[in-house]
């Protein structure tokens, strides 16, 4: 691969995977997500790591589970060396 992919990561607070209309809701109106959806690649089974949305997204951006380094809170975001 000569040209670097362009990567997109849209993690939304709050937004089920079952409110999106190219993932079978008839009643969404997400024409911009359906039509990125299209051209790239939309997850309908996913999990999180933890309820809590700031020690899950800390998972997910250091591949660390939660407790590793004591993300389970709201207020222990991420450290420098992470």
């Amino acid at each position: 691969m000569t040209k670097k992919p362009h990567i997109v990561m849209f993690i939304p607070d709050h937004y089920r995977g079952d409110t999106l209309g190219h993932l079978g809701n008839q009643g969404a109106i997400t024409p911009h997500l359906d039509n990125l959806a299209k051209e790239g690649v939309s997850f309908s089974n996913t999990y999180c790591q933890n309820p809590v949305c700031a020690p899950s997204r800390c998972s997910f951006m250091t591949g660390w589970y939660p407790h590793v380094r004591g993300h389970r809170s709201q207020s222990h975001l991420l450290q420098p060396d992470e």
